[in-house]
């Protein structure tokens, strides 16, 4: 734990100090991170946190405190949905529980989903043993290889020293930035071994939380600013196009603030919709295949295009949507 990033909280948990086991630790700290349910599938190697799940739930009914619904689909891959739907629905990030093997790869698709629409979910999936780890064990599967290229970022707990600080890091991965799915591998001796509860303390994660600080200290320079203004009164048909960022910042009410005070129309992405009251007269609704032709249209169109809460590539993705949209519609919807 030497290079654990200690955090001690002012008043100090009420567990530190106590020995846990691997299991208890990732149960406390889902609760320190005021989750709100767990989504999961039970199998052998996830056995140990389910138990845990089902003691602490014991514990806290017997105490009055707050317990961990724990949900049961049909499958993992409900199990990864459900718990995005929450996230969604609530923005706290949500927590699936699945088990090695099958259990892991059935949530795939929900894992990619929420990396495609930045939904911030934490996957704790069981392994098989780390002397097992490779050797084509029973429902063992590479989940690092096959999350690596899905998820906002994979764990594997090999250290079960540091297991408490990596869940935690997880949630922070999970929730800051852009959001997205986050996965957590912990095999079966890792979830059995016991140890020192620390109560706080995260991963090092230098590179990553610099980038944090760059985007946050981030401001508009005023001739920045003004360039921009420049560019608006130049502009004959400027146009809004705003993404899912907007959602994520609650920037809706300043982008429809300022789309009206310069009478700019607004066209959204699927996860933008919300950015501002399809209703109102600047809505010009959403675009792309699935989109109003009309908001296709005045993406090609506009001489000046204002992407929020979008990436440079989507931005780009619009344009060339609107293109293809408009070269394939009738000419009786222009």
């Amino acid at each position: 734990m030497s290079d654990t990033v200690i955090q001690p909280r002012p008043a100090g948990h009420p567990l530190a100090g106590q020995t846990l086991s691997g299991a208890r630790m990732i149960v406390q700290v889902l609760a320190d991170e005021g989750v709100g349910a767990i989504f999961g599938y039970s199998g052998g190697a996830i056995l140990p946190t389910y138990d845990a799940v089902f003691l602490f739930n014991e514990e806290q009914r017997q105490s009055g405190g707050e317990q961990i619904p724990l949900i049961v689909p049909a499958n993992e891959q409900g199990a990864g949905f459900m718990a995005a739907g929450f996230a969604r629905a609530t923005g706290r990030v949500g927590v699936c529980l699945v088990t090695s093997g099958p259990g892991a790869t059935n949530t795939v698709t929900p894992i990619r989903d929420c990396m495609a629409d930045s939904v911030p979910i934490v996957v704790i999936c069981g392994q098989v043993a780390r002397a097992s780890i490779g050797t084509d064990a029973f429902q063992e599967a590479p989940v690092a290889a096959l999350m690596g290229s899905v998820a906002k970022h994979v764990f594997l707990v090999t250290d079960p020293t540091r297991l408490e600080a990596t869940v935690r890091s997880a949630f922070e991965l999970a929730r800051t930035g852009r959001p997205g799915p986050v996965v957590i591998d912990v095999p079966k001796d890792v979830q059995n071994w016991e140890g020192v509860f620390h109560g706080a303390g995260t991963l090092p994660l230098p590179g990553y939380r610099r980038r944090m600080k760059e985007l946050t200290d981030q401001v508009i320079e005023t001739g920045e600013a003004e360039r921009f203004f420049e560019m608006l009164g130049d502009s004959q048909r400027p146009l809004i196009y705003a993404g899912g960022g907007v959602i994520n910042a609650n920037a809706a009410e300043a982008l429809t603030a300022f789309a009206a005070t310069f009478g700019i129309p607004v066209v959204t992405t699927l996860m933008g919709i919300g950015s501002i009251d399809t209703t109102h007269a600047l809505s010009m609704r959403m675009l792309g295949m699935h989109g109003a032709a009309f908001a296709n249209y005045a993406v090609e169109d506009c001489d000046f295009l204002i992407a929020a809460g979008a990436s440079r590539r989507s931005s780009r993705a619009a344009r060339a949507a609107s293109r293809i949209s408009t070269s394939t519609a009738p000419k009786s919807t222009r």
